[in-house]
C-alpha cells in the first residue's frame, strides 16, 4: 500500500488499517492475522511527519529451545518522512534525531514497510519463549521444558582435557 505525498490534505490524513504484511518484510517470525495500525500523516511541503500505534501478534521461535511463541507487538512511533533526496551522496553520519527519521521514493510513502519497520523494532534480540526457558539439552536435544533427560549442565569440551589433566596433576588429584 501506498500513500501519495501530495494527496496528503493540510488538515491532515488519519489511516485506521488491518493489513497483512509479507514475512518478506520481517526480520524474524510472521504475522498471525492482520496487524492493526492507526497512522496520522500530516504534510508540510514535502515533509510528512507520521505517528501512531500498530498492534500485532506475530510467533517467534525461542532462542533457547527452538519453539515457537506468540508474541504481541504495542508499538507507538512518531517519524519524520523525507523524500529520499535528502540523503546526500558519499559518507552519512547518525544524528541525533536521525532514527526518528525515514524516507520515501518517487513521492510515495510505503504504509506497509513503514509498519513493518515498527514491528521489527519491537523484536526482541534474543525472543525468549518464557524468561525461565530451560533450552535444550545439548547431549541429545530434548526440550528441557517438556522432558528432563537428566543429563548434565556442565559439558566439558573435549579439547579442554588437557587443561583438567594439568589441573589435577596439580591439586594431586591425578
Amino acid at each position: 500500500m501506498f500513500l501519495e505525498v501530495e494527496k496528503i490534505p493540510p488538515k491532515g490524513l488519519e489511516l485506521d488499517l488491518n493489513i497483512v504484511i509479507n514475512k518478506v518484510l520481517l526480520v524474524e517470525g510472521r504475522t498471525e492475522g492482520p496487524v492493526k495500525a492507526h497512522i496520522k500523516f500530516k504534510r508540510k511541503g514535502d515533509r510528512v511527519r507520521a505517528w501512531g500505534s500498530v498492534n500485532a501478534k506475530i510467533i517467534l521461535t525461542c532462542s533457547r529451545c527452538a519453539e515457537e511463541f506468540p508474541y504481541t507487538v504495542d508499538s507507538s512511533f512518531n517519524l519524520h518522512v523525507l523524500p529520499i533526496y535528502y540523503l546526500s551522496e558519499g559518507e552519512i553520519s547518525l544524528e541525533e534525531g536521525d532514527m526518528d527519521t525515514t524516507f520515501y521514493r518517487e513521492g510515495k510513502i510505503a504504509v506497509e514497510r513503514l509498519i513493518s519497520d515498527q514491528i521489527n523494532l519491537s523484536i526482541p534480540m534474543k525472543p525468549l519463549c518464557k524468561p525461565d526457558c530451560k533450552g535444550i539439552c545439548p547431549v541429545c536435544g530434548v526440550n528441557r521444558n517438556k522432558m528432563d533427560c537428566g543429563h548434565s549442565e556442565k559439558i566439558i569440551d573435549p579439547r579442554l582435557s588437557p587443561l583438567k589433566t594439568l589441573l589435577e596433576v596439580k591439586n594431586g588429584t591425578a
